[in-house]
């Protein structure tokens, strides 16, 4: 198991956690809550009941929450289908999504109290995922120039191999010198920097750079996380996010 902390301080707490098992999905929405989030939910000292997680699928969607879509995911079913982002304005509501080499993108903007939290795959990287939670954060009074931007853990450069098909679809949305900061080539093979992507793109939200920030833990070499590329199936890390 392995379990960082991304925030800690008087507005926000945020974290990235493999958990005991890696198993936060339970297989029908009558289930009980899988033992990871019982232990998370007790540690945390939050209920299940204030804890959300989509049902995510590599997506641009979006979805603002509050208090009635508590437990969602977690200890009952859910209308947050094929979400990859959650935006909150709410103290003590626990965002969650789940990844295995995707992105965690944590946003703040503490002046407005709105948090969110993104699941960025390379599709939404390339996407209108951040776009669109920068619109949401905004309704609910966020400013770009204020949001703070964590880049969690997940699959590096060095590790990403992709195809082909992959860099002409970015070619779609990023300038050919934006892609050859986000694309190397090496000894006749292709990789993708995920963080670079994502950087790009909350830049052009008008967040500024020394707002941004990343972890460098890759889940593919570390092998205290979950890792799909490595091989793993059926388990995943967890990202979370609340509002003290």
């Amino acid at each position: 198991m392995k379990e960082i902390t991304m925030i800690d301080n008087s507005f926000a707490l945020a974290g990235f956690t493999s958990g005991k098992e890696g198993i936060w999905s339970r297989n029908e929405p009558s289930d009980p809550p899988t033992n990871d989030y019982t232990a998370l939910s007790e540690k945390l000292e939050i209920p299940l009941s204030r804890f959300i997680r989509p049902y995510q699928a590599g997506g641009d969607k979006v979805g603002t929450v509050g208090a009635e879509h508590g437990g969602s995911g977690v200890i009952k079913g859910n209308d947050l289908k094929k979400v990859d982002g959650l935006i909150t304005a709410e103290r003590e509501l626990v965002l969650s999504i789940i990844a295995a080499d995707c992105v965690p993108v944590y946003l703040v903007d503490e002046k407005a109290e709105v948090i969110g939290l993104l699941h960025c795959g390379w599709r939404s990287a390339a996407g209108a995922i951040i776009h669109n939670a920068v619109e949401h954060m905004k309704k609910l009074g966020a400013v770009p120039s204020n949001i703070q931007v964590i880049i969690g853990p997940h699959i590096c450069a060095e590790c990403y191999e992709v195809g082909e098909e992959v860099r002409s679809e970015y070619a779609k949305v990023f300038a050919p010198k934006e892609l050859e900061s986000i694309f190397e080539q090496r000894e006749g093979r292709l990789y993708l920097a995920l963080t670079q992507a994502i950087h790009l793109k909350l830049t052009a939200e008008g967040i500024p750079d020394n707002n941004i920030s990343a972890v460098n833990d890759c889940t593919c070499h570390d092998t205290a996380y979950y890792s799909y590329r490595r091989g793993d199936r059926g388990k995943q890390n967890l990202a979370y996010i609340m509002m003290k």
